[in-house]
């Protein structure tokens, strides 16, 4: 457990709570950590979620297919970041598929954390509760603002939005995203031939500046 405690406890799910509390917590969650290569899919849409994840160290997408096999992202998960603790909570089965986008540490919790499992002297129980609040309201922020870039009509104003939401984010002109191109079509629900050359056409018209993963809005 030694080799990932002191990563986890950077989590903001175990946010206030003390490292004796934290292993308690653990042993509470059966917690179980496990290594994927990159390009697995760790879980698979319509599987009953019985247990929901956090990621150690890597990175994960949330993925759907349509009937083409066309690929949507999601959310791209980043490590100390949860997933799948909605269905977990409900018992409901994953409408998603989580991938590994890069060689994964994930640490596995299955538990009720509402309360059934928990005894009664769990003192962190109520901090990781509001823990959990916290992070479904910064979950919602996010989805609120891809559903903000799939509502708009035209590649160039997707592409608009996504680069202005993620430069109000990280609060600079210039940034780069964690998305290739693929990945960021993906996102966006459109074509990457489509996408290519619309970013092409902004850039020259002196609209932005790019080259790979980093972006400058002018």
């Amino acid at each position: 457990m030694k080799d990932y405690l002191d990563k986890v406890k950077f989590s903001f799910l175990f946010n206030g709570i003390s490292s004796r509390e934290l292993e308690l917590a653990l042993d509470c969650l059966r917690a179980e950590d496990m290594h994927f290569p990159k390009g697995m899919v760790i879980v698979k849409e319509g599987e009953l979620c019985e247990r929901f994840g956090l990621l150690i160290s890597g990175q994960l997408q949330s993925t759907q297919y349509d009937y083409q096999g066309n690929r949507s992202i999601i959310q791209t998960i980043e490590p100390l970041q949860i997933f799948n603790e909605n269905y977990c909570f409900v018992h409901e089965k994953s409408p998603v598929n989580i991938e590994t986008v890069e060689d994964s540490h994930v640490l596995f919790l299955k538990s009720d954390i509402q309360g059934s499992t928990f005894p009664p002297a769990c003192s962190f129980h109520r901090r990781l509760l509001n823990n959990l609040f916290i992070i479904q309201t910064h979950k919602n922020v996010e989805l609120t603002q891809k559903l903000e870039c799939m509502s708009k009509r035209t590649t160039r104003e997707k592409l608009m939005t996504f680069l202005k939401l993620e430069s109000l984010k990280q609060g600079a002109k210039e940034f780069d995203i964690r998305l290739d191109r693929q990945q960021l079509a993906d996102y966006l629900g459109i074509e990457r031939s489509a996408m290519s050359a619309e970013l092409s056409r902004m850039v020259k018209e002196g609209l932005i500046r790019t080259r790979k993963f980093h972006f400058e809005i002018i």
